[in-house]
């Protein structure tokens, strides 16, 4: 499929979902929803839409870079590296959501790494632009705050559950986690619409791919989930909620 000859569009592949538009990105985002028809038009004219395929990384940790993302389609992923050099996933972007706003907004840069969990378009906002628009804007600013609040609480329960829970208790938590986020209830299945490997899911509760394989086959025997083309689906939330 060739690529759409739109303009504002970074470096599209020859295999991609369709593109969104810019102003939907905007207007799909919770955070960004406090902004005026102007000034969600300045952003927009301002910014680029950019797509990244699988695993491909957007930025990397203490990088500097002079935007900040808001996801179009698909996901991104936020990872973190241990003092023993394994990768965990802390946080997971779906559609309308931002990322690496709060270090725009502190100067503190990147954190974390950035990276695309499938082929997806996400929109890259200048901070140059961006600011001005954020200094002046109150609710937005009680939005970020109550966001950084919510990310912060939500981080801290993970981080407790993945440093003393047993590998199948984490693994229950980080579905449950995406369940809160992506999942939509079909009849008395939960079905997370993220497409994840079993690399993914290793990352997050902090194992190896071999012991998620090994916990997931088991629940799968016992009915508990499936999996279908990579989205994971709960069939029993009582018997993983048990496990916590």
């Amino acid at each position: 499929m060739a690529p759409p000859n739109s303009s504002g569009v970074d470096n599209p592949m020859s295999e991609f979902p369709s593109a969104p538009t810019k102003l939907q990105v905007l207007r799909a985002s919770n955070l960004l929803n406090s902004l005026t028809e102007d000034q969600i038009s300045e952003v927009a004219g301002a910014s680029h839409l950019a797509y990244v395929e699988r695993g491909e990384i957007i930025w990397l940790t203490g990088n500097t870079v002079d935007f900040f993302g808001v996801v179009g389609l698909g996901f991104v992923k936020m990872t973190t590296t241990t003092a023993a050099g394994q990768d965990v996933t802390t946080e997971l972007m779906g559609p309308g959501q931002v990322f690496g706003l709060l270090g725009a907004v502190d100067g503190s840069g990147c954190p974390q790494c950035a990276r695309a969990v499938c082929n997806s378009w996400y929109l890259k906002v200048p901070k140059r632009i961006f600011m001005p628009i954020f200094q002046e804007n109150v609710v937005l600013k009680e939005h970020l705050i109550r966001r950084t609040t919510n990310r912060l609480r939500n981080s801290h329960k993970l981080i407790t559950r993945l440093s003393s829970a047993k590998v199948d208790q984490r693994l229950a938590s980080i579905l449950f986690m995406l369940a809160d986020s992506y999942g939509v209830s079909d009849g008395n299945r939960l079905v997370i619409q993220v497409p994840l490997t079993r690399q993914d899911l290793s990352e997050m509760a902090g194992t190896t791919v071999e012991t998620t394989i090994r916990v997931m086959s088991q629940w799968q025997k016992l009915g508990w989930v499936e999996t279908q083309s990579k989205t994971i689906v709960i069939l029993n939330e009582g018997a993983l909620s048990a496990l916590l």
